[in-house]
């Protein structure tokens, strides 16, 4: 069934208020309560000038599971035989540690594994979509208990009876699993099907397919896959539902002013609200169309000794003046904002990236950006009023200073709307959560 949502740009939601709060806090460091630090060369331009490359905390991917736990990977190459041991780490609704997974890889394996997805069950067995790059790439599934031994380990699925099996390929990128332990395995490209896996032993339970399918496949609550999906004979965008008890899909195929909020989307709510990031705006969009912009940010700070929460944004003063906006916060909403005008040399057409990284126990702004292939950054200190103080180019190593919001691929939503989005400094990792207020 095919139908025309009709939204109109007139149908945008009023922004409502949110807040940000600090969900989880954990430490650098091997200890029971800690998380060990990946370190990453970056930048990885095909071009990098004299002193340019430095090193970087790897980028954590988390996944929320049906009971609102949260679940944390370091999301960065694996590394070679004699390096350390790689963990899932776990937390409560609470934002609490209460364990973590060791994930056991064979010697030959680490330069040529990619994990491609991961899910986590309620008695902290990991569940590991892998791509191997020896020669043919082959697609592998292994369940991994609490205790890190490997429980079974599929390439191909078989059902009991044999009458139906399927070899996993490169069309399977996703891995999702619900509050009743079903186990899924989508198709992320053309084929459209939608493997069910028993998560005890690894059997195929069913096979089943999606008239149209995608890369953007999320799980609701009430066991429903969500698709963010591309309609190619109208040029539009659009969503679909498949009802895996019935197998039946609806689709709502989107207009024009809702083309460009569709190509990014991280996650889904109880409700099959879709959320999106579009150009640092976060947004969340009904099945009916209507968008609600929740947030925009550019980049989040934590301030080590106090806690306190910056966010920030780049805007435009006029044609040759660009700022980074500032916004302090606190659990019932945005406390201070301030404006820290670029220097009018660095105009649009040769801004770059600038973000707010750091802010010390002086109360002063560490902005940077300027960073390209062959050129070094530029940091700028701001004084609280948001004057200029220091202008420092190329700056030294940033990895002492540097808080980085990660990219929206990481982000998770849980079944309240609550949207998740990790953020690493020198301290050590955690989870930001954007809440309506």
């Amino acid at each position: 069934m095919l139908l025309n949502s009709g939204v109109q740009s007139g149908d945008l939601m009023m922004p409502h208020s949110f807040a940000l709060e600090i969900f989880i806090s954990i430490k650098w460091g091997s200890g029971h309560d800690e998380m060990l630090p990946v370190l990453e060369n970056f930048p990885l331009f095909g071009e990098i000038s004299a002193g340019q490359m430095r090193k970087v905390r790897a980028q954590v991917r988390i996944r929320l599971d049906a009971w609102d736990n949260v679940h944390a990977l370091a999301d960065a190459q694996l590394p070679d035989p004699d390096g350390g041991e790689i963990f899932i780490y776990h937390f409560n609704s609470k934002g609490s540690l209460y364990g973590k997974t060791l994930l056991p890889f064979n010697s030959h394996e680490i330069e040529n594994l990619t994990i491609l997805d991961y899910t986590v069950d309620s008695e902290e067995s990991c569940y590991l979509l892998e791509q191997m790059q020896s020669g043919e790439p082959i697609i592998r599934l292994r369940k991994i208990n609490k205790n890190g031994d490997l429980i079974w380990c599929r390439t191909d699925f078989t059902q009991r009876d044999k009458k139906i099996s399927r070899k996993l390929d490169s069309n399977f990128e996703r891995l999702l699993m619900d509050e009743h332990y079903r186990l899924f395995l989508p198709a992320t490209q053309d084929t459209g099907e939608i493997i069910q896996i028993d998560p005890v032993d690894g059997t195929l339970l069913n096979l089943c397919k999606s008239e149209r399918s995608s890369s953007n496949v999320f799980l609701d609550a009430r066991g429903n896959l969500v698709y963010v999906l591309y309609f190619p004979e109208l040029n539009r965008r659009g969503f679909g539902i498949f009802n895996i008890a019935e197998h039946k899909l609806k689709t709502v195929v989107a207009g024009d002013e809702l083309y460009g909020w569709l190509i990014y989307p991280f996650g889904v709510d109880s409700s099959s609200n879709i959320y999106v990031w579009n150009e640092n705006a976060i947004a969340r969009i009904s099945f009916g169309g209507q968008v609600q912009v929740m947030a925009s940010i550019d980049n989040i700070v934590v301030r080590s000794n106090d806690g306190m929460i910056l966010s920030s944004q780049i805007v435009s003063i006029d044609e040759k003046i660009l700022a980074v906006q500032v916004k302090e916060h606190s659990i019932s909403g945005v406390l201070n904002r301030a404006e820290l005008r670029l220097p009018e040399k660095l105009n649009p057409e040769k801004s770059g990236t600038w973000k707010l990284i750091h802010f010390d126990e002086r109360d002063r702004y560490y902005v940077f950006g300027g960073e390209e292939p062959g050129h070094t950054g530029t940091l700028l200190v701001y004084s609280r009023e948001g004057d200029l103080e220091e202008t420092i180019s190329p700056p030294e190593d940033l990895l002492p200073i540097e808080s980085t919001l990660e990219s929206h691929s990481k982000w998770g939503v849980d079944s309240k709307g609550r949207v998740y989005m990790p953020v690493i400094n020198a301290q050590g990792f955690k989870v930001l959560r954007l809440i309506r207020i």
